[in-house]
Parts: structure tokens; C-alpha cells; sequence
């Protein structure tokens, strides 16, 4: 396994917003492209198939030989685009190759508006991996199957340039990405603790767009996962950094839909595979993310 090179810097950030105008194409893309200068992943050869789980695979799912997933790829280091502009990257592209790979199937992964991936399972999507933070609502649309905990965080510009507090939001410009989790906390505190001074927020579709006004200081702090803030930081040579401490700890899971119980279950037979032949902790540690990786999948945990 690999650990976070230093070819990644901040142009992967650069290179994510440029590929912007095609972020709701929904084409398809494997991720096979000749990988170039700052690609990274995590060495999957040892993942085969796993002949008893690939047969879990419902019929609908194995006839076109894909396992198709619908994602947002532009929320680093969880799933963004490479250097080259074209390939995925990310624990989440890694994740999704391997649970493929177990299940004998071809990866396909398909980029959309994160927002739209969840009412796409089961049609447009067969399963989805966005990093989407567990809860009561989404739970009720869909199978939710946990992999990984963390909590949500804020970031500045470096040397936090304008005092921001996050015990003090109220009246402040923070930048999230729509359809969050933080984009729902945000928009409750509008209504409840900040609703005499709402924070300004500023929704955008690609968390790397979010990044970018902090990191040039055009807002005053942005709200997102615990891991997504720290390696900001990392990408942008200390342009951004992180502030206070990391709250509202919760579970993120691969969304299957809620009335394909084939499917899920091969989905979690998949994943505790990967997890107990020490795959899903690799995957994550290429990403330099030791905390927090589960151990058994968890379907459906209370949120």
C-alpha cells in the first residue's frame, strides 16, 4: 500500500474545477485510463473474486457484467479526479473497485450532482458511494451499509485571518457543499440559533470549489467532514486549515436501494470480506486515514 504522495498538491484542486463543466454528465468512467504524474491507489491485485458472494448477485445486477455506482467526485480525499482531469481517485473509487472485484464484476462508476445520486439508486444507479454521512432521513429511501465514522469540521484561511469561532456562526460566509450533511445542519441553524443573523451560506456542487474560496479567502470558513478538511489542508500547503474540534461524530455508508435485499446483502457480504482480509484498512490507509475504519459492516445503524 501506498501513503499520500507528495505529487498531489494543490493543482489537483485546479484540475478538479476545470473539469467542473462536465460534473453532471453522467457518463461513465472505470477508472482504467493510463494514470498519470499524482494519480494514486491503493494495490487492489490481491482482491479476487469470492465465487459464494459473486452468486449473492442478483440476476438484474450480473447480466451486463457491471456493478454501476453513482458518485460525486469532487469531494477529496474520498473520491476526485486526478491530476489528468479524467481519472477518479479517491477511498471511495478504491472501496468501490474492490467490493466489484469481489462481487466478479467490471467497475463502472457514474459522476452526478451528489444531491441527485440518492433518488438514482435502483435505476439509474445499482449502488452508491459518496461518502454519505448515515441519518434517519436517507434511511428511509435506502439501505445505508457503514464503513467508516468521522465527524464534521471547520476550516479557514491560514492564520484564520478574520477570527472566525465556530461557537460563533451566526452572520459569518460559509461555504459547504450542497446536499450534505453540514449543508442540513447549516441550513437548521438558519432557522433555530442564527435565524435574527443567518450565516451567509454558500452552496456549491464540488466541495474542490468550496476549498478553493477558502484557500484564496473569499469566505470566512467552510463545513465539511473531519477527513475531507484535513486533507485540504495537506493539498494546499497550509492555506487552509482546520479549527475547533471535530463534532456530530458519525457513521458514512454505500447506499443500496431499500427494496433490494439481494443486493444488499451481497453488497455487505462483500464489504466484511474486504474488511476481514485486511483490504478495507489498506484502502483507507493509502489515503493516510487510520481512525475510524469499521471492522463489520453495520446496515442500517441507528444514526
Amino acid at each position: 500500500m501506498k501513503r499520500i504522495a507528495a505529487a498531489i498538491t494543490a493543482a489537483t484542486l485546479a484540475l478538479a474545477l476545470a473539469a467542473c463543466s462536465d460534473s453532471d454528465s453522467g457518463s461513465g468512467n472505470t477508472g482504467s485510463e493510463a494514470p498519470q504524474e499524482g494519480y494514486l491507489a491503493t494495490d487492489l491485485s490481491g482482491v479476487k473474486k469470492v465465487d459464494e458472494i459473486a452468486a449473492m448477485v442478483p440476476e438484474s445486477v450480473a447480466a451486463d457484467g457491471k456493478l454501476t455506482v453513482g458518485t460525486n467526485i469532487f469531494f477529496a480525499p474520498a473520491e476526485f479526479y486526478a491530476p489528468d482531469g479524467v481519472t477518479p481517485q479517491g477511498y471511495d473509487i478504491d472501496m468501490g473497485k474492490a467490493i466489484a472485484q469481489v462481487l466478479g464484476l467490471e467497475y463502472e462508476v457514474q459522476q452526478a450532482e451528489f444531491a441527485s445520486i440518492i433518488p438514482g439508486i435502483g435505476t439509474r444507479y445499482e449502488i452508491g458511494i459518496a461518502n454519505f454521512t448515515i441519518n434517519a432521513e436517507r434511511q428511509e429511501t435506502v439501505n445505508m451499509l457503514q464503513y467508516f465514522e468521522a465527524g464534521s469540521a471547520w476550516a479557514v484561511p491560514q492564520g484564520n485571518p478574520k477570527g472566525f469561532d465556530p461557537a460563533d456562526v451566526c452572520g459569518k460566509v460559509i461555504g459547504v457543499q450542497s446536499g450534505t450533511y453540514q449543508d442540513e445542519v447549516l441550513a437548521e441553524m438558519n432557522t433555530t440559533t442564527c435565524a435574527s443573523n443567518p450565516i451567509q451560506v454558500q452552496q456549491l456542487s464540488e466541495q474542490s470549489a468550496v476549498t478553493m474560496r477558502v484557500a484564496s479567502g473569499q469566505i470566512d470558513a467552510m463545513y465539511t467532514d473531519s477527513p475531507v478538511a484535513d486533507y485540504a489542508a495537506s493539498i494546499t500547503d497550509g492555506k487552509v486549515e482546520r479549527v475547533g474540534e471535530v463534532e456530530d461524530s458519525a457513521g458514512f455508508g454505500v447506499v443500496v436501494a431499500k427494496d433490494d435485499a439481494e443486493l444488499t446483502a451481497a453488497i455487505e457480504a462483500a464489504m466484511n470480506h474486504l474488511m476481514e482480509e485486511g483490504h478495507m484498512a489498506d484502502i483507507f490507509a493509502t489515503w493516510g486515514i487510520t481512525e475510524g475504519v469499521s471492522t463489520k459492516v453495520a446496515v442500517n445503524p441507528a444514526s
